[in-house]
């Protein structure tokens, strides 16, 4: 038996009443800190990745006892099954204070967001548990199990909608290498307040944040922009942490009718009476914010870099990468449906949008991730449904959530002009080079040419290795290896920037 979203409710009523006992949990246990996320073939196991926030569909407490309903709280989890409470928006919206459910989640900085465009750091994602299925007896509402493995036509598997999945980086694995990431009693040990394992359906996910206790600021995660379930009733598809709005809906709306066409008036929501572009809801996210106030999407760019050959820089003076100096997301949208069946949207393709580029599809895996991937390799096509009774005969799976998941770090990188040690060879090594030319001595880090200075043959050294990245050793999906990763790049203060002194409620479970 599956449980549906209004049995759910009514046994969390029940529980609030004290009508049903509460399940107990396992205890929140903070994740160590250490190291440097890099891109490479392998994924960090669930538990050795820190600052894991994740939103549940509907959203609940974490901590101790059974989940209970509370919109727009996120959940802290340890990969080890324990939670907590993390941030919670409500009340932080002055224009639009309704509570509504947290549809997406992300950081301004999302670690490793340019590892994972180049297709050189793993694709984590979940999938939406309710969606339309097309069955003997016609196009058929199913709900889809949380706890997987769900058999792919290409003979892999996913995990279920309560489960998070992986594709390892195309670079480096080959073209659409697919598994499971996260397993159910990984993200939440708890139980619902009727006994079904939790999570029930993973609807939003962040990582790489700082743990609770780390951070002095008084929040806990760093998820400051976020999605709520509707997009078109507030006007917005994305909101920062500090209740303002961030992206326009109809920024979205163009976006995927620049790749999809036009909405067509009958495209609907299978699971909302709503049609048209009111019905393009912003479902998965990531963000790469870095011109302009990290507020509000910039789509003009910025002033950065200068006209004497200084590297490009972000808004806090930070080199970054040529090619990437606009503000950027990667999203998708939920599941739309055409009347007598068929898609405008499977709800698994995964959008691009940045300031100077446009739209696009995102490539990952060695393929774009567009309708007709979707339709050919996210198909459940023969999975029997036994407690609904239902066959399948053709369904696509619905992307609700995305993360970037870096590989092993091997220790110091020896790649030559890589500085700062980070693994790869970009602008924030010419930084080192530029603040230490001139400079005699021994270990001196832009020496890199070893010959006790530093000069313009380090220069050079640097210019022939720019874009380089260390390898680490390659590993075979669904194989783990223990790594370590640091936090999204200065994720504190841009969180504090978010915030703008609008307190994110902790609470005890």
């Amino acid at each position: 038996m599956v449980l549906s979203r209004t049995s759910w409710l009514k046994a969390a009523a029940a529980a609030l009443c004290g009508l049903l006992p509460t399940a107990t949990a396992v205890a929140y246990t903070p994740v160590p800190v250490s190291g440097a996320a890099i891109p490479g073939p392998g994924m960090l196991p669930a538990d050795m990745v820190w600052g894991k926030e994740y939103s549940h569909d509907l959203d609940v407490t974490g901590g101790p006892g059974a989940p209970l309903p509370d919109p727009e709280q996120v959940i802290l989890w340890d990969g080890g099954g324990g939670t907590a409470d993390g941030v919670d928006y409500s009340g932080a919206r002055p224009n639009f204070p309704m509570d509504r459910q947290v549809d997406a989640i992300a950081n301004t900085r999302d670690a490793l967001y340019n590892e994972l465009r180049r297709d050189e750091a793993g694709l984590a994602f979940s999938h939406d548990d309710e969606i339309i299925a097309f069955t003997p007896a016609g196009p058929t509402p199913v709900t889809l199990p949380s706890a997987g493995p769900l058999p792919l036509p290409s003979g892999m598997v996913i995990g279920g909608t309560g489960e998070l999945s992986i594709e390892y980086a195309g670079a480096f694995v080959g073209p659409a290498a697919l598994d499971i990431w996260a397993k159910q009693p990984e993200i939440d040990s708890r139980s619902t307040v009727d006994g079904f394992p939790m999570p029930r359906d993973v609807d939003g996910v962040e990582v790489w944040g700082p743990e609770p206790g780390e951070a002095n600021e008084g929040f806990r995660g760093d998820a400051d922009k976020y999605s709520l379930e509707i997009d078109y009733e507030s006007g917005f598809s994305v909101w920062n942490a500090s209740g303002t709005p961030y992206l326009p809906h109809a920024a979205v709306v163009s976006a995927i009718e620049s790749l999809l066409g036009p909405v067509p008036d009958e495209a609907f929501l299978p699971f909302d009476e709503v049609r048209g572009r009111d019905a393009v809801n912003l479902d998965a996210l990531m963000v790469h914010d870095l011109v302009g106030s990290p507020q509000q999407f910039n789509f003009e760019g910025g002033p950065i870099g200068g006209p004497d050959g200084e590297p490009l820089v972000d808004q806090e003076g930070t080199p970054i990468e040529p090619n990437q100096e606009g503000d950027s997301i990667i999203f998708s949208i939920r599941q739309m449906m055409l009347p007598g069946g068929g898609y405008y949207a499977t709800g698994s393709e995964l959008f691009v949008l940045d300031s100077f580029g446009g739209a696009s599809y995102l490539v990952h895996g060695g393929h774009k991730w567009d309708s007709a991937f979707a339709l050919s390799e996210l198909s459940l096509s023969g999975l029997v449904l036994e407690d609904q009774d239902v066959q399948i005969e053709h369904a696509v799976i619905d992307i609700n959530a995305i993360e970037a998941i870096g590989d092993i770090d091997d220790g110091p990188s020896v790649l030559p002009g890589d500085y700062n040690l980070d693994g790869k060879v970009d602008a924030a090594d010419y930084t080192v080079w530029r603040d230490t030319d001139g400079s005699v001595g021994v270990g001196l880090a832009a020496d890199g040419d070893g010959d006790g200075d530093v000069d313009v043959d380090d220069y050079l050294v640097w210019k022939g290795n720019y874009g380089a990245m260390a390898m680490s050793p390659a590993m075979a999906p669904g194989s783990f290896a223990v790594a370590s990763a640091v936090p999204e790049p200065t994720a504190a203060a841009l969180v504090v920037l978010a915030l703008g002194g609008v307190a994110l409620r902790r609470r005890e479970g």
